[in-house]
């Protein structure tokens, strides 16, 4: 911790909590001390730095009762709790009482102020505020590292796009389209393929370029397939190796090999193969896809298609190369087809599986 205020000469650089006052305190180098109540009736975890946090946001899962445990759902590993930072200050909602809140609650608060480093920004007061030095809106996810530590190569990024499927998101947005999440008491989220966990871009989308074309669908959607480029690119890699394999092998065979050379050089044989082959997801959403995609190529006039790797190319080449055939009023159908296109390519890139494929 690092806070110095404007009119004081002094510095506040540690923490501690008063378990007759139930409150927190930060001491000076003076020892001068302000206390930063809270309402709760906290329950003190004495190995702190068994725990670190992450500030999210989030318009949908943001009031003072969404709160949940949060688990590796390949692994059932209970990576910690997620909760908005109001559940802080409040005493009202449902988890007030329960005692793995409340310790996580204490570290939570802990954390936060050990977190501040701020000098000369504000007037000193007698009460610390958490919500002085981080937003009201903010959503608090705190790990424990031993816990995450059971999963090999544990790295937080890892979940950034099936975060980002329940709302949650490493910067605050406001969607301008309602999402729909399920979640009971605990939330089960799913680290990205180990295929492509290396593919820094993909986290790079999905932590802040894909909110920046929150507001503009043509653009989201772009967004959005570059995700599926990026994966039919690692399907032509693959094949491409092992077409190379067949050739070196039978070099007697060259003319007709030409023909799976050429096949797998089209980008609509690629989109069919990552739905078909390289990833699994419920049919249902695939459906869903395959029908707002049919109906813009209705409404534009085009041949609408019974496979959703179809409809989809389909859509992206009228998109791509043909935008102004698509009436005005049809456009609107982009905005409908790209809330079931972030669910399905959340599960392209959870499920995409290249290394196992015999």
């Amino acid at each position: 911790m690092y806070l110095k205020f404007k009119d004081e000469d002094v510095i506040y650089s540690h923490v501690d909590y008063d378990l007759e006052k139930g409150c927190f305190t930060v001491f000076n180098s003076k020892e001068g001390c302000l206390k930063c109540e809270t309402c709760l009736n906290l329950i003190v975890e004495k190995d702190v730095n068994d725990y670190c946090f992450e500030i999210l946001g989030t318009d949908i899962l943001n009031r003072e009762n969404d709160i949940f445990q949060v688990y590796d759902r390949q692994q059932n590993v209970r990576l910690g709790w997620i909760f908005p930072i109001q559940a802080l200050l409040s005493n009202e909602h449902d988890y007030a009482q329960n005692s793995f809140f409340l310790k996580y609650a204490y570290i939570a608060i802990y954390l936060l102020l050990d977190s501040i480093d701020e000098e000369s920004k504000r007037e000193s007061s007698d009460i610390l505020e958490i919500t002085d030095f981080y937003s009201e809106d903010a959503i608090i996810f705190v790990l424990c590292k031993s816990n995450c530590g059971q999963i090999k190569n544990f790295a937080v990024d890892d979940y950034t796009v099936d975060l980002f499927g329940y709302g949650y998101s490493f910067w605050q947005y406001s969607s301008s389209v309602k999402k729909e999440v399920d979640v009971g008491k605990r939330i089960n989220i799913r680290r990205i393929s180990n295929d492509i966990k290396e593919k820094f871009f993909i986290i790079e989308v999905f932590k802040s370029l894909l909110i920046q074309t929150e507001r503009s669908p043509l653009a989201r959607f772009h967004m959005l397939y570059q995700m599926v480029e990026l994966l039919i690119g690692d399907i032509f890699s693959y094949e491409f190796i092992e077409l190379s394999s067949k050739i070196s092998a039978d070099t007697n065979n060259l003319f007709d090999l030409k023909d799976e050379l050429q096949r797998l050089s089209g980008e609509k044989y690629r989109v069919k193969e990552l739905f078909s082959t390289y990833s699994h997801m419920d049919g249902t959403i695939k459906e869903k896809l395959r029908d707002a995609c049919n109906e813009i190529l209705k409404q534009s006039a085009k041949k609408e298609k019974a496979d959703v790797a179809d409809s989809l190319y389909s859509v992206r080449c009228l998109i791509f190369h043909n935008f102004g055939s698509i009436p005005s009023k049809a456009r609107e159908i982009i905005k409908d087809i790209n809330v079931i296109f972030e669910k399905v390519v959340i599960e392209l890139l959870v499920t995409f599986n290249i290394s196992s494929i015999e």
